[in-house]
């Protein structure tokens, strides 16, 4: 019994200590690492965004995550699939109208952005930034897929206490169009 316990907690130290040569060097240690290294492992994080969302979150520094100009683009495609016709206008501009998009169905958005709060251009319907708050919160009933709330508070039960939430958004331009 003990030799499987051994070869157990070597297989699993190898597995937290090993890295890929061509990525940079991972500043998650420990029990972080071993967490990071065993979510990725789920088929269903599959985009570097939903990993680089999960690394930001698990390093706990709790600054902003802005996504690349190539990522806001096919957030753009995505958003289009999901989105309806009514957009609640803001009070700060009434040129710009917002709206939640859940995302958990998407392959590349839905594990790492979920329901977002997107900022559209009335005139041009097109969607110029969104914001969200990635910090694995309870929602009431209703308001997530119950697997997605199920997975939700699973990962906050068993995650880092030192991991912070924080806001991911594009550009500065949600900063000044809306308030969380």
């Amino acid at each position: 019994m003990r030799w499987i316990l051994f070869f157990f907690l070597l297989m699993v130290f190898a597995a937290a200590r090993s890295n890929d040569s061509v990525r940079v060097r991972d500043p998650l240690k420990g029990y972080k690492k071993l967490f990071y290294h065993l979510v990725t492992k789920h088929p269903k994080i599959n985009s570097p965004l939903e990993r680089a969302l999960l690394r930001h979150y698990l390093a706990g520094s709790g600054v902003t995550f802005l996504i690349t100009d190539e990522e806001f683009t096919m957030l753009q495609i995505a958003v289009k699939d999901f989105s309806n016709s009514y957009c609640n206008p803001l009070k700060t501009d009434s040129s710009y109208c917002s709206q939640k998009i859940v995302l958990d169905n998407d392959v590349y958005f839905g594990w790492g952005l979920g329901t977002i709060t997107c900022i559209f251009d009335q005139q041009t319907k097109q969607l110029i930034t969104f914001a969200d708050v990635y910090d694995f919160n309870k929602k009431k009933k209703g308001q997530r897929y119950l697997k997605s709330e199920i997975v939700t508070r699973i990962f906050r039960w068993v995650a880092p206490r030192s991991a912070k939430a924080f806001v991911v958004s594009y550009g500065t331009a949600a900063y000044s169009t809306m308030t969380l």
